[in-house]
């Protein structure tokens, strides 16, 4: 158990998507960002405990091997990682305002991140070998447990970014996208080894 909570807690990477967050919420109010954090926690939760009861039968419905999933998601990653290098975060963007589509539309890179196929690997992958005929009990925990500490992270995020000056919120982003492209490439490398049993 203690194990499947620290792989979810280290693919979701909560300190990282803390950085994505202030990023991607950098146009909205306090109370907004905190909003916000419970709208992404939910959200986390909600795809993690998904994946983890049905993402092998949706995955094996579609033909698509848990390697090739690893690629294509490892690409998507590392591309936002590559673009917060720039300073930038054109991946999903939408101006954060008060309509609840676009806010919800600006937050899907970091949705995508913290619960991206990387993460939903993880959590399938355990829920495969844990409990592979029955309810993947370890698998639900470690995805309830990563999403609260998610949360937490965002929540301190709001209360840390707020004392940052916007250069050092940039030097703070350019080098958590280092990490996140690093990662992103990770995952390929891991999925394209597996898939030709290199």
């Amino acid at each position: 158990m203690s194990q499947a909570i620290v792989t979810v807690l280290a693919v979701i990477n909560p300190v990282v998507c803390g950085s994505i967050f202030l990023t991607l919420t950098s146009k909205l109010a306090p109370s907004q960002r905190r909003w916000a954090a419970v709208k992404v926690a939910v959200s986390i939760l909600v795809i993690l405990v998904t994946s983890a009861l049905i993402g092998l039968k949706v995955l094996s419905i579609f033909g698509i091997s848990l390697d090739v999933f690893r690629i294509v998601g490892g690409m998507i990653i590392a591309y936002m990682g590559f673009d917060m290098l720039r300073g930038g975060h054109t991946v999903g963007q939408a101006p954060p305002s008060d309509d609840d589509v676009s806010a919800q539309s600006s937050l899907a890179p970091l949705i995508m991140f913290a619960a991206g196929p990387g993460t939903i690997t993880a959590v399938v992958t355990m829920a495969a070998v844990h409990t592979p005929d029955g309810l993947p009990v370890t698998a639900v925990v470690a995805a309830v447990i990563g999403a609260a500490a998610t949360f937490a992270a965002l929540l301190l995020a709001i209360q840390v970014g707020s004392r940052l000056g916007g250069g050092a919120q940039a030097i703070v982003t350019r080098f958590m996208g280092l990490i996140v492209a690093s990662m992103g490439m990770q995952f390929v490398l891991a999925g394209t080894k597996a898939f030709f049993h290199v």
